[in-house]
């Protein structure tokens, strides 16, 4: 997440801006999408695989529990086989035709070079997709941010009304070695809040040596500095954050615990946006491993203009 701008502290209530609300169980959907009808804006997407229908997923007293007091919670087979070959097909379109930010990393990647490669010889892939983009450049994503995966996160953090934020689409070749380090979502956003969160979807079955890593309970510690992946700088202007502890000596020293995840694809891993995580490389020399991240927030989300650099949303949006 290396791009940011340097913006005055100021937060705003966001429920008026023209993002995708969706209304969870018992309450009325509200989609705010000026001047646009979804249909029209998948015209191109169909010519590959049938759009499937959002599916009715249980979240029981349980899930809310892990999810309020760890911070994530594993909901297997959440997405069925429909939307696991949909999304796979809408990934491959998002990597063919990559965002301005999109990042095609390798062994020697720099600054120079981060957003300047394309597919050959990377270990590994991300990219962002917002709502305003999604129609001109991956229109197949749209359905995706439609679908239940909205419903599934306003229950577990209680919120009545959802706003869709974007989506964040990765990629780790098999057998590489690039790791995700440890860190916080929520201090990279200009938004603020304790209703922010993210339904991440595994693409392809993933074993618990390649899990995401969370620290159990640790959205309760507070917000820490944002770090740039590809060198580990501090964001310029961020020093009102504290740096993150060493997280690797606390789970030696037992201070903390980290919580991992066997996954098959279609399974979800919901969490909180302050929850400390991060992710090793890819073992499975022979298989790559693509997942989905959806970001929403919820009744209590605002606009959040931090003081110095942040990098989501993009200067574009």
């Amino acid at each position: 997440l290396p791009f940011g701008l340097s913006f005055a502290t100021e937060c705003c209530d966001i429920s008026h801006m023209a993002l995708a609300m969706v209304a969870a169980p018992g309450f009325s959907a509200r989609t705010s999408c000026p001047g646009r009808r979804l249909g029209a804006q998948l015209s191109r997407s169909k010519a590959s695989l049938a759009v499937p229908k959002p599916s009715a997923v249980h979240v029981t007293a349980a899930h809310r529990k892990a999810y309020q007091e760890n911070g994530v919670v594993h909901i297997p087979g959440a997405f069925g086989e429909d939307w696991v070959h949909y999304m796979r097909d809408a990934f491959q379109q998002g990597m063919d035709k990559p965002g301005k930010y999109a990042e095609f990393i390798g062994k020697d990647t720099t600054w120079d070079t981060l957003f300047g490669a394309r597919a050959k010889d990377i270990e590994m892939f991300q990219d962002q997709v917002f709502y305003q983009q999604a129609a001109e450049r991956v229109p197949a994503w749209l359905p995706v941010f439609h679908s239940h995966a909205a419903h599934l996160i306003a229950q577990l953090m209680g919120s009545a009304r959802i706003s869709f934020f974007y989506l964040h689409a990765i990629l780790k070749q098999g057998g590489t070695e690039q790791a995700i380090p440890w860190h916080q979502d929520l201090p990279y956003w200009k938004v603020d809040g304790k209703q922010i969160g993210s339904v991440w979807i595994a693409l392809d079955d993933m074993p618990l040596a390649a899990s995401v890593r969370y620290v159990q309970g640790s959205h309760a510690w507070g917000l820490f500095r944002p770090q740039h992946f590809v060198d580990h700088s501090s964001y310029e202007g961020r020093e009102d954050l504290p740096l993150l502890p060493d997280v690797d000596a606390m789970l030696r020293q037992g201070q903390a615990k980290a919580l991992a995840f066997e996954v098959k694809a279609g399974d979800t891993l919901c969490f909180d946006a302050r929850i400390v995580h991060g992710s090793l490389g890819n073992p499975e020399a022979r298989h790559e491993h693509r997942r989905v991240a959806l970001r929403f927030g919820g009744d209590d989300a605002v606009y959040c203009n931090r003081g110095g650099e942040t990098a989501i949303p993009t200067p574009e949006i």
